[in-house]
């Protein structure tokens, strides 16, 4: 194993495991880190709601806390490739490619641009020694995508386009007993909206025709404010955990 931190990034290597995880909203909690403002000029929201979207992508300044701690509670019973960026969202959001929208700071761009040369860096290594490669980008979210619905997990694949191999189907059938997941097409449910993973899932894709998926975890399995989300939390992860070696081990025979 192969674990760095350099540039507010960590790096976790596992090369045996064809699997990989981002979190790119999992680092430090703002409040805890205002600090860095008198280093870095923070990004902000215009008050007109039309002005934080730039040429498709939105402005949004809120972490997604506690994921890292799940993807560590993961990272216990089954040993994945990670990649973690360790700035907050109000100093830049990783999951971002317009470079206004990713940081208003052009000293923050080293952090950015190191965090993605570090996920390109294991994937390019993981392409060397798999004959196929999946990465997760693993985030936190609060609003439904259906109102009426109360969903534990969201998976997203920008439509179908970046599970070629239908990593997002075979996730559904293997917790959907514990779990309510938003999956687009099975049960006829409809085609994502909200939470589409048209950012760093469809990207990577793109670049290195590898399958990727956006997961989505509730506020259930990650909240102080909830009593039992740690506990919640931790069945969650060893759940995944079950899933990623029952996927590796799907991989092989495809």
């Amino acid at each position: 194993m192969y674990l760095n931190q350099e540039k507010f990034v960590i790096n976790i290597e596992h090369l045996s495991s064809p699997i990989l995880l981002t979190i790119p909203h999992g680092g430090m909690n703002s409040k805890y880190s205002s600090w860095l403002k008198n280093f870095f000029k923070e990004r902000t929201k215009a008050e007109e709601k039309e002005k934080n979207i730039i040429q498709g992508e939105k402005i949004a300044l809120g972490g997604d806390g506690q994921i890292w701690h799940i993807v560590c509670d993961i990272l216990k019973d089954y040993p994945a490739n990670a990649v973690m960026g360790l700035l907050p969202r109000n100093i830049v959001d990783y999951n971002r490619f317009i470079k206004e929208v990713a940081y208003a700071d052009k000293k923050v761009s080293t952090f950015y641009d190191f965090y993605h040369k570090s996920i390109e860096r294991i994937i390019k290594k993981l392409l060397l020694k798999h004959k196929k490669v999946i990465l997760l980008d693993l985030h936190g979210f609060g609003t439904q995508p259906i109102v009426e619905n109360t969903f534990d997990i969201i998976l997203g694949t920008n439509d179908k386009e970046t599970s070629p191999d239908k990593i997002d189907e075979f996730f559904y059938s293997s917790l959907k007993n514990n779990y309510k997941i938003f999956c687009n097409g099975v049960d006829n449910m409809p085609p994502e909206t909200l939470y589409k993973g048209d950012t760093s899932n469809l990207y990577y894709y793109k670049k290195f025709g590898i399958n990727t998926m956006l997961i989505e975890i509730a506020s259930k399995f990650r909240s102080g404010k909830i009593s039992s989300s740690k506990e919640n939390g931790k069945q969650l992860a060893k759940d995944i955990a079950r899933f990623l070696k029952q996927l590796e081990n799907k991989l092989k025979q495809i």
